[in-house]
């Protein structure tokens, strides 16, 4: 299950790439993505695709748990900085 970063991201995929031609963005707050996405993904034995770039849009695919991980620790260091 793709997600990205930031709006910019997605809008470019969504403007380049046929596959997401006509998708719409919808935005998720950390909580969100966490308690429901993360959680589903993790209990449905999905991966994350993490901001997939390029004429495909292709990348990484994480585990929801490593994601969760990485983001708590990139929040937690910005709080303490």
């Amino acid at each position: 299950m793709p997600f990205w970063s930031s709006l910019g991201r997605v809008e470019t995929i969504i403007k380049t790439v046929p596959a997401y031609a006509g998708f719409e963005p919808f935005e998720l707050n950390w909580d969100e993505f966490r308690d429901e996405w993360l959680a589903g993904l993790e209990r449905d034995g999905l991966l994350v695709g993490v901001n997939w770039s390029g004429p495909r849009a292709v990348g990484f695919d994480v585990e929801p748990k490593s994601v969760r991980l990485a983001v708590e620790a990139y929040i937690e260091d910005q709080e303490t900085s």
